[in-house]
């Protein structure tokens, strides 16, 4: 790996984690949603965009194009999930305006780059024995 390679982001974010989800009182679920990070492709185009469609609107319902624009861009990093519904991008636009609060943490998930790096455990070459 070359020094610049060290600092590719796009990939891993291309291919995402898996973010478990928690019912409102705080207990683990089965459930999960995979996620992609800030720098993936979908998450990009998404955001270009929302941008677009914001500046094109000449000012007109520019509030609402944003919000628009916002859940689009939350939406673009939902790769799958563990629900029984396909995870087409209007069923997840749906989950997430009906869920804002997994929304607002699929967003803080995904913008944490070191997420999607996160080094694996190295196991130790010397152990202690147990007396």
């Amino acid at each position: 790996m070359s020094d610049m390679e060290s600092f590719y982001t796009r990939d891993a974010s291309n291919e995402g984690i898996k973010l478990p989800l928690s019912s409102l009182d705080g207990s683990a679920t089965d459930h999960y949603i995979c996620i992609r990070g800030i720098d993936s492709d979908a998450f990009r185009d998404a955001e270009t965009k929302a941008k677009r469609s914001v500046i094109e609107s000449g000012g007109d319902d520019s509030e609402d194009l944003a919000k628009s624009g916002a859940l689009d861009i939350v939406t673009s990093l939902v790769k799958s999930w563990s629900f029984d519904e396909k995870c087409e991008p209007a069923d997840v636009r749906e989950f997430l305006e009906k869920a804002p609060q997994i929304a607002d943490e699929v967003y803080r998930v995904a913008g944490d780059r070191a997420l999607f790096f996160a080094l694996k455990s190295k196991g130790s070459k010397r152990t202690r024995k147990k007396k």
